[in-house]
């Protein structure tokens, strides 16, 4: 418990209408995050089960068009960033809305990984797991320096990552497109300078191979780096969701076509 009683009148009246606004600003992206899962849940597109979270909430999947070329379009890594899950999901509408005949190529499209972290609003799964350092990478590492990038006890150890895992295996894509927020940057991994460059020509985002800071067990260096697949993580800004939907549709739309 919060011992309030010994501060000043005036601290005390701060630290109360700091937590008050901490909680009710936790409660409206809850609030959101169900709101977006539920129109995933119910959306007219034809989207079938990849997976079930830790608490058993579905995990959906959209495959659009046929061919040789598979692109992979990921969301919702972190339940905490709404505004990729929002433009993965509005990319998918945009796709379906389209005639299939105008799709040379095939598209996965996965709109949130991690949907207890989303009705939650919190960035890792309902077991406190970061699934973005929990990939059976050569430097997954047990050791974390904050419980938001808590790695699991072992690489691969949720059902979410191993999901994407079972998902690379049998779709064997050509170029991944995994959208997180708000560093507003076209990072990559693996063979994949090309594609950043071509998305950034689009969405104006700068293009970095380096996040910044470390990241052990990351689904970029797994994918990009140790299975050689064009991998690019796209930083959304904070921007409204319009916005970065404007700046992303041509970009999303590039890698199809690369």
């Amino acid at each position: 418990m919060k011992r309030y009683y010994r501060l000043p009148i005036f601290l005390l009246i701060s630290v109360l209408i700091t937590d008050c606004s901490t909680l009710v600003k936790s409660h409206e992206r809850r609030r959101l995050g169900k709101k977006l899962y539920s129109r995933i849940t119910k959306s007219d597109i034809p989207y079938r089960v990849l997976a079930e979270s830790v608490e058993g909430r579905q995990i959906y999947l959209l495959e659009l068009g046929e061919g040789d070329s598979t692109t992979l379009i990921l969301g919702g890594f972190h339940g905490s960033e709404l505004s990729g899950v929002q433009l993965v999901h509005r990319f998918a509408e945009y796709l379906y809305q389209k005639p299939q005949t105008a799709l040379t190529s095939r598209v996965i499209i996965v709109p949130v990984l991690n949907p207890d972290g989303l009705v939650n609003a919190q960035r890792t799964n309902a077991s406190g797991v970061d699934i973005n350092r929990n990939f059976p990478t050569a430097n997954w590492s047990e050791k974390h320096k904050s419980t938001k990038n808590f790695p699991g006890l072992s690489p691969a150890s949720e059902p979410e990552t191993q999901a994407i895992i079972a998902l690379l295996d049998t779709y064997t894509p050509q170029r991944i497109i995994s959208v997180h927020a708000p560093l507003k940057m076209v990072n990559y991994d693996g063979p994949a300078l090309d594609l950043a460059n071509e998305m950034a020509s689009h969405n104006g985002y700068p293009v970095d191979s380096d996040i910044g800071y470390a990241t052990p067990g990351s689904f970029g260096t797994y994918a990009g780096k140790e299975r050689s697949i064009p991998t690019i993580t796209l930083e959304l800004p904070r921007h409204s969701p319009e916005a970065i939907w404007e700046e992303n549709k041509r970009a999303l739309q590039a890698t199809i076509k690369y």
